[in-house]
């Protein structure tokens, strides 16, 4: 396992390619400095349980983190089943998913390479596929559709916003994180998914051919693809059925009644929607991407504003975000580990409300005028806003973005005794003290942290905030201290 992370005390290790592709050169705290490719063998840090699926690359299975006991998903890749183009696939979808941090996208914990295996580690959803769910619900309406589908699109809005496009939208792509009956959704398999230029188009033909957009067939789309897809999601959830004839004896037929531009707006099943229901499938089945609207303008349609739950602001909530300090990047990040690994979606549900109710635009991300607005609205004083606003981005801000992250927000927010309960410290420490000793060592520190390489100088730094008795070791009270010290005053 040691075979990742910056220069050792005696000599460099040697990376490889792939190691050198996710890895990045400077501590800048966010998730994804934890996310890097480790080899060795997995079963030393997981419980190997039951298999979830399979496919014709290899399985994936349920395990059991050793360390913290919890449950996550592994997608196990026979590297002999896998052509070359598929594996670039697979570390272009892991480079994406490090970098994502949104409540409705699946969270991507690790990366794992043995001789014969390629292992992703992502959180377990264990709510089932979204059509599997509905097909079970005794009472479905239009508002149920129209709370999950806020979910997706702000999902695709923030990728959007990244220059992401998913580009395979389907509803087996589509999660429940638990099997609650308020649980939320995630979009989950980014392997198709591709980062464009802006204004670029893309030519290749990809997706799941019942879901895929006129324009992709013609081999000339942009991420307008993803609405298109979502639109058939939307229609086929509603009324049971496609808005074009499946029934054919070819690809090339099916793709013919994508590209006819008529669909099947006069069905009993269609016609019995509400007006506005029927009016928004209509513009996200637009033939003309460029008259279809984006992500971002779909969340404001009346439809989704009537129908589905409105997000609220939890003054509490924001209370403990104006409270929040923070001295240092090393604390910043642990912190930022344990929000974003060890918190339960019980203990995100009213953050993630406020965070999204803030999050006007629908990018994914704060703005200070969207913070601005929450709290002008909650003190009715603009000047006493603006000044707790530029003081929270002081200390919430932790990469100097302009911007405050999902993550960033779940770590200022949280109380104290649910983000920092004993529980959660003795958890991430045993994940950094990976030999179990009780201390953890500069090594063990740059391998959960192999995707920065930096010098001697800029690790002595990052260990000299936790390492108080100067010993070149973190022993578990100096982490705790550190942890504790600058908490929420």
């Amino acid at each position: 396992m040691g075979a990742c992370g910056g220069k050792s005390d005696s000599k460099e290790q040697t990376k490889t390619k792939e190691q050198k592709q996710l890895a990045i050169n400077k501590f800048e705290v966010g998730p994804n400095i934890f996310v890097n490719l480790k080899q060795g063998d997995i079963t030393d840090n997981y419980l190997i349980q039951k298999i979830l699926g399979e496919g014709s690359y290899g399985q994936v299975r349920l395990v059991t983190h050793k360390k913290t006991n919890q449950l996550r998903a592994m997608k196990q890749i026979q590297k002999k089943k896998i052509l070359k183009e598929q594996e670039d696939a697979m570390f272009s979808e892991v480079a994406l998913l490090k970098d994502m941090d949104h409540p409705h996208i699946v969270k991507l914990f690790e990366l794992y390479q043995d001789s014969q295996n390629y292992y992703l580690v992502t959180e377990y959803l264990n709510g089932g596929e979204l059509l599997d769910k509905l097909t079970k619900l005794t009472t479905f309406n239009e508002r149920t559709a129209a709370d999950y589908m806020k979910q997706v699109l702000s999902a695709l809005a923030y990728c959007h916003a990244q220059n992401i496009i998913h580009r395979d939208m389907k509803p087996s792509n589509i999660m429940l994180q638990s099997p609650d009956p308020k649980a939320g959704i995630k979009v989950i398999d980014f392997g198709t998914a591709k980062k464009q230029v802006s204004g670029e188009k893309q030519t290749q033909v990809i997706g799941t051919p019942l879901y895929i957009a006129p324009e992709v067939i013609d081999k000339q789309y942009t991420e307008k693809c993803d609405i298109w897809s979502c639109g058939v999601i939307l229609y086929q959830i509603l009324t049971g059925k496609f808005p074009f004839d499946v029934k054919v004896q070819s690809l090339q037929q099916l793709f013919s009644n994508i590209k006819s531009g008529k669909y099947n707006f006069t069905s009993k099943e269609f016609t019995s929607l509400s007006f506005e229901a029927q009016n928004l499938i209509k513009q996200m089945l637009q033939f003309d991407p460029s008259k279809r609207p984006s992500a971002q303008q779909i969340l404001d349609d009346p439809w989704i504003k009537e129908k589905a739950r409105e997000d609220k602001i939890s003054l509490d909530v924001m209370s403990d975000l104006g409270k929040f300090h923070n001295e240092s990047n090393m604390r910043a990040a642990i912190m930022q580990l344990i929000a974003g690994q060890m918190m339960s979606s019980e203990e995100t549900e009213q953050l993630t409300q406020t965070f999204s109710s803030m999050d006007k635009n629908k990018d994914g991300q704060l703005s200070k005028e969207e913070m601005y607005a929450a709290y002008t609205q909650v003190f009715n004083d603009e000047l006493k806003a603006k000044h707790l606003v530029d003081e929270i981005f002081q200390k919430v801000d932790s990469n100097n973005s302009g911007k405050i992250s999902y993550t960033e927000f779940l770590v200022a927010s949280a109380k104290q005794n649910t983000l920092l309960s004993k529980t959660k410290i003795d958890q991430a420490f045993k994940m950094f003290d990976k030999d179990g000793n009780g201390v953890i060592s500069r090594q063990e520190l740059q391998d959960i942290m192999c995707g920065v390489d930096m010098e001697n100088q800029n690790w002595n730094q990052i260990i000299g905030q936790c390492d108080k008795n100067g010993d070149g070791n973190i022993q578990y009270e100096e982490f705790a201290q550190m942890l504790l010290q600058t908490a929420k005053k």
